[in-house]
């Protein structure tokens, strides 16, 4: 689901079963315009061969390691017999990448058994990977799956409209007489108790209208359009896309509306304390609330359901191998290449590690410098010049002493 997790490679791979095995299949095609192993994407293969290879017992799969971006985090091969409907799965979650992982860009994974493949580990984290990459709202904008029929615009219209929501929601606590008290003060940042708690119950009250719109989007069935078309398991007409869209417009309008009305009768104290609690709660939906709802969903139903979760379908063939027909070879790059690569890669993760280190150390001292020159005020100042008399003049009274002694 992540940046960086897709490959530029060729990859191939080589199926061993008990009774026979596969030569190396190109599982990357150079004449098609679709991108194979793109980030968080789900490809199909279909292969026809001469002899049956049994009960499959493991897979050999590497990449070329070419492209701009070769380093690929490999997840989890299902491969079906379609003659006896046999499922095996081979579990990685693991680096082909030299530099990261334990530096190879080849793996040979065994068949994984049911218990493996029903563990808590393998469980939770598919579990967890998925909600965060597609179920996070705010997170979901930037890490989405390319087969998702869940849009990226469709996703931005949903945070529109629970940011606008969580916009009145806060100005209607502000409205109906809330005084924040128990001011405190970080840098040039005024903040309250009331403004923090006003901020969590807003994004709360929020949360309905969000929910009905994501659910919307999420179960439209998608047209059929011919045999690449991506489908999903989708339970509502697809013209509750427009009912989708009309709930997410009106929330904004009417939200933006009232807001504005609202702000018309504040101050310049009470509309900065709403601002503050708008940050509150965001921060609250954004960090807090939407991540501890993925965990412990995915921890309750990696203990619960130990029936590992269902693969996303793609419909239609990406790559068809028919019998005798010949692909391009994909080699493993040689022993000298794959040193120099490893060490090019070394240096510029270094490199990278370098500027975040020195990007993160000046982000440091800015908040240092706000936080202890954003309170500087008249009072410290006389404070600060008073001291430094009265030390004035203790070393003059000092300096006569030590003449008439002298």
């Amino acid at each position: 689901m992540w940046k960086g997790y897709g490959t530029t490679a060729n990859v191939a791979m080589r199926i061993f079963g008990e009774e026979a095995s596969t030569p190396p299949i190109p599982l990357s095609d150079s004449s098609s315009d679709k991108k194979y192993f793109a980030r968080g994407s789900v490809n199909n293969f279909t292969l026809s061969l001469p002899e049956s290879l049994g009960n499959l017992v493991k897979i050999d799969i590497w990449h070329d390691n070419t492209g701009k971006s070769p380093s690929w985090f490999f997840h989890v091969v299902a491969i079906t017999d379609a003659q006896t409907g046999e499922k095996y799965h081979f579990v990685g979650n693991r680096w082909l990448a030299l530099e990261k992982g334990d530096g190879k860009i080849e793996a040979e994974i065994k068949v994984s058994s049911k218990k493996e493949l029903s563990g808590f580990k393998n469980l939770f984290y598919d579990r967890t990977s998925r909600s965060l990459g597609d179920g996070h709202l705010w997170l979901s904008l930037f890490t989405r799956p390319p087969h998702n029929p869940f849009t990226r615009c469709q996703r931005l219209a949903c945070c529109l409209s629970i940011l606008f929501a969580t916009m009145v929601t806060n100005a209607m606590f502000y409205q109906f007489g809330a005084s924040p008290k128990d001011t405190f003060q970080i840098g040039p940042l005024k903040l309250s108790w009331t403004q923090i708690k006003i901020g969590i119950q807003s994004s709360i009250v929020a949360i309905p209208v969000n929910v009905l719109v994501v659910t919307i989007f999420k179960n439209i069935k998608q047209p059929s359009t011919g045999t690449d078309n991506i489908k999903t398991p989708g339970c509502l007409p697809h013209f509750f896309v427009y009912i989708g869209w009309v709930i997410c417009t009106l929330t904004a309008l009417t939200a933006s509306t009232f807001t504005v009305f609202y702000s018309l009768m504040w101050g310049k104290e009470t509309s900065n304390q709403w601002l503050t609690s708008i940050m509150v709660s965001m921060f609250q939906d954004v960090i807090i609330t939407q991540p501890i709802k993925v965990v412990i969903i995915a921890s309750l139903l990696a203990l619960i359901i130990k029936k590992p979760p269902q693969q996303d379908t793609v419909i239609g063939v990406a790559i068809a191998k028919e019998k005798g027909e010949k692909g391009k070879t994909i080699k493993l790059p040689d022993n000298e290449e794959l040193v120099k690569a490893r060490d090019y890669k070394r240096k510029v993760v270094e490199m990278f590690r370098t500027i975040i280190e020195i990007s993160f150390f000046l982000l440091f001292v800015l908040l240092l410098f706000v936080v202890c020159y954003g309170n500087r005020g008249s009072n410290r100042f006389v404070m600060t010049q008073g001291l430094e008399n009265i030390l004035n003049n203790f070393q003059k009274v000092y300096s006569f002493l030590l003449v008439l002694f002298y």
